[in-house]
């Protein structure tokens, strides 16, 4: 099969593509950035009991990530292999978001555990319709090396657009401070009002992509087999096979710990600002808007590091400034009395850490349809949905595990969601398990990246060798 490639492809079609992420970061980011939160200090259940929930979600997207991969392979139908599910799982997605936001807080715990439990898995499992086909989808845009980056950059700035919205946009509008509510962030209504302004976005943004994209379905590549048939061995086997490649699993790995570090610092960072340093919606607003924005900004600075020093190198690069940023932040934790009378001091982690970890959100998606070509030199086959499906769970898992620990360590370290002001030592430690969980984290990522050897002139190589034989 000879390497794919569109041809004309645009900036504006490239934006219309990617916009898709805009929704779904938001959606994604609420769950990471709020649930715990939510559940813990609004409804008042235990960490642990989040924990499990999120547990659970895990082993269901142990199975449906790799599973929707692979169902979108072999899919055959009028509206294509991958927009199908775009649409369904844009529609779907925004509905049960909304759903579960809406929880009574006098609702017995029995109920409040039986709707998030029931509500996360639904979200979970449509955000999972849409963005498996929709990443594989940026990988079949193009098979230029350098291209590949430009795609995903841009389609990275929706996600992290999205990040800005859901921290410094939300706590500025949505969670704004009022008479009744001094911190908004404790504000119950506030979030049915996020939840409904990201499925909104979320409903347009995925619409957006498909109307955008669904030109290239006549000429995109088929699936090789000749019907909608699920295959349980073959499904297997490529799982298999995806976790046997070194590259790719380098890539899995390092792309699951980069995005746990960011969990940590969207999911904890609220409970660390509001409580170990005593901020505001707006100074929190503040705190995430600086570093979302200096990611953002630094988009195109990583797209060209990485072309000029290839993508194994640049993502190493930022991952060193990254764990400089969290360095920062320990420092500012141990001193935390003198950041209360001046917070504008945590804008040197916000603007390290924010540029540092600009390239890790792209580059990586870069890197797998690398490893796809390679999957087609060894084996005559591709399957993006099944390598994007593996690294979507990649993404989620890190996710969850994220909430799942810090739920347990709410419980531990003795969090009383009842005191404005908490104990001290629980104070530092919030600040602590936030700066040094992003290191550990960070340096695992470093470690997995290290085994990764595929650069520009090896996938060169590779895509000549597989159009020659298909001449």
């Amino acid at each position: 099969m000879r390497i794919f490639k569109t041809k004309n492809i645009t900036v504006f079609r490239i934006a219309g593509y990617g916009s898709g992420n805009l929704g779904f970061g938001l959606i994604s980011q609420m769950l990471s950035s709020y649930l715990v939160f939510y559940a813990t200090v609004i409804l008042r259940m235990p960490g642990s009991l989040i924990g499990l929930i999120i547990s659970i979600s895990v082993i269901w997207d142990a199975v449906s990530d790799p599973l929707m991969g692979y169902i979108s392979d072999n899919t055959h139908s009028r509206f294509g292999r991958r927009h199908i599910y775009i649409l369904l799982g844009t529609v779907f997605a925004s509905i049960s978001n909304i759903i579960l936001w809406n929880v009574s807080p006098d609702l017995s715990m029995f109920h409040k555990f039986s709707w998030i439990l029931t509500s996360v898995l639904m979200v979970k499992t449509f955000m999972t319709v849409f963005v498996t086909p929709y990443t594989a989808l940026g990988a079949e845009l193009s098979s230029d090396y350098n291209e590949r980056t430009t795609i995903q950059t841009i389609k990275t700035l929706f996600f992290l657009f999205a990040i800005l919205i859901n921290t410094a946009g939300f706590m500025f509008i949505i969670f704004r401070s009022t008479p009744d509510w001094p911190m908004g962030q404790l504000n119950p209504q506030s979030y049915k009002y996020a939840a409904l302004t990201a499925s909104i976005i979320m409903l347009f943004s995925g619409l957006i992509t498909y109307t955008s994209t669904k030109e290239f379905i006549p000429i995109l590549a088929k699936s090789k087999s000749g019907a909608n048939v699920f295959s349980s061995t073959q499904f297997v086997k490529k799982i298999k096979f995806n976790l046997s490649e070194k590259d790719y699993r380098a890539v899995f790995f390092g792309f699951l710990f980069t995005n746990m570090a960011s969990a940590i610092i969207t999911t904890i960072g609220l409970h660390t600002f509001t409580y170990s340093f005593y901020l505001d919606s707006r100074q929190i607003g503040v705190i995430f808007g600086v570093q979302f924005l200096v990611c953002i900004l630094a988009q195109p600075i990583w797209a060209k590091i990485a072309e000029r020093i290839d993508k194994k190198n640049a993502i190493q690069l930022g991952l060193k400034i990254s764990i400089l940023g969290c360095l920062i932040l320990f420092a500012l934790v141990m001193f935390k009395a003198q950041v209360r009378l001046n917070y504008l001091l945590l804008l040197s982690y916000a603007i390290v850490t924010g540029f540092g970890s600009s390239g890790l959100f792209s580059i990586p998606y870069s890197m797998i349809a690398d490893t796809v070509d390679q999957q087609e030199y060894k084996t005559s086959e591709r399957n993006e949905g099944v390598y994007y499906g593996m690294l979507t769970f990649g993404y989620k898992i890190s996710q969850s595990i994220t909430i799942f620990i810090f739920g347990i360590v709410l419980d531990l370290i003795k969090f009383d969601p009842s005191l404005t002001i908490q104990k001290n030592s629980t104070a530092t430690m919030l600040g602590v398990f936030l700066s040094l969980g992003s290191i550990t984290v960070f340096t695992l990522a470093a470690l997995a990246y290290s085994k990764y050897n595929l650069d520009r002139q090896t996938v060169q190589l590779m895509q000549d060798e597989i159009n020659e034989f298909s001449e």
